[in-house]
């Protein structure tokens, strides 16, 4: 059995991707389990799930800066509560973190900018990185084996908010007539239902006892900047009649839109360890393509 922390993007592409391949598992909206409750924590996991699969966070990365008890309630300590319940219960933890722990400058080697691997020192700026660093180090501490953390990037999906859906949203404003969008962050969009793929590839190595590594990088190929995923999602939109008009979009540097937050700058990952799971990952755009086609977009995200 897996239980599944939240039903969010990831959560709810879990449930499909399980669903798909008959895996048998139980996804818990924070109603019915909320992580920083540590009692409710002991009773759920007592009935001795094979996998936790945790993608429960604080993810207002802004809300975070003025909030960060709670920030640190949900992506540290409740983290740790999780991990030694996990080890005194001999639960398989996987648990999801961010790109955000990339937050200083990136390293140039032969005139080009280097990937980020999982062995690379992190530097996290601000409330919400640093407490999701705080939370891999926990599980690091607190587990010797039978867990892996995977750092994602720029998720999306047809489900939750997020930047596909807001771009889509202000480019169907009839009172907009152009977009500002910021080009000097770079990284990997990642679509949430290929992140669930790449799990469940995972769940079946453990289950058939092939080793896996600590940590991944999982993101789609390719990279981008916001002003590149924001014009690709016009192109897109516009081709599957999403969109009915083309609008202006400007690119800007990030001083021109200044957030409580710090946001990295260059947070691309290597892949390298998880194309030894998933040897094809799709490039970006591939599946922007695949999600902007879900039914659910066009139904739901238009409001037609």
């Amino acid at each position: 059995m897996i239980y599944i922390t939240g039903t969010g993007q990831l959560g709810q592409e879990l449930q499909k991707v399980f669903r798909d391949t008959n895996k048998s598992f139980q996804a818990f909206p924070i109603e019915e389990w909320d992580i920083c409750n540590t009692n409710q924590n002991e009773d759920i996991l007592s009935k001795n799930p094979s996998f936790l699969i945790n993608t429960a966070a604080y993810t207002a990365v802004d809300k975070a800066e003025s909030d960060l008890k709670l920030a640190y309630e949900i992506n540290s300590e409740a983290v740790l509560n999780l991990a030694q319940i996990c080890k005194k219960r001999n639960i398989y933890f996987i648990h999801i973190s961010t790109d955000f722990v990339f937050g200083k400058n990136p390293v140039v080697q032969n005139g080009n900018l280097k990937f980020w691997s999982t062995t690379d020192l992190s530097s996290p700026k601000g409330i919400y990185a640093e407490s999701k660093k705080k939370g891999e180090s926990y599980i690091e501490n607190t587990l010797t084996d039978k867990y892996t953390i995977i750092r994602t990037s720029w998720l999306y999906s047809a489900y939750g908010n997020n930047f596909p859906k807001t771009i889509l949203r202000l480019l169907n404003d009839p009172n907009r007539k152009e977009l500002n969008v910021i080009e000097d962050q770079i990284g990997r969009p990642t679509w949430a239902y290929r992140l669930a793929n790449f799990i469940e590839l995972l769940v079946q190595n453990i289950s058939n006892s092939i080793p896996v590594e600590k940590m991944y990088h999982f993101s789609n190929s390719g990279l981008a900047s916001w002003y590149d995923f924001a014009c690709a999602i016009q192109d897109i939109g516009l081709n599957k009649g999403i969109l009915k008009e083309k609008k202006s979009i400007t690119p800007i540097p990030t001083e021109s839109y200044p957030t409580p937050a710090e946001r990295p700058r260059f947070s691309v990952m290597d892949l390298t360890k998880s194309q030894s799971i998933m040897k094809n990952i799709p490039h970006w755009r591939e599946d922007l393509e695949y999600c902007l086609s879900e039914d659910l977009i066009i139904k739901s995200w238009m409001n037609w």
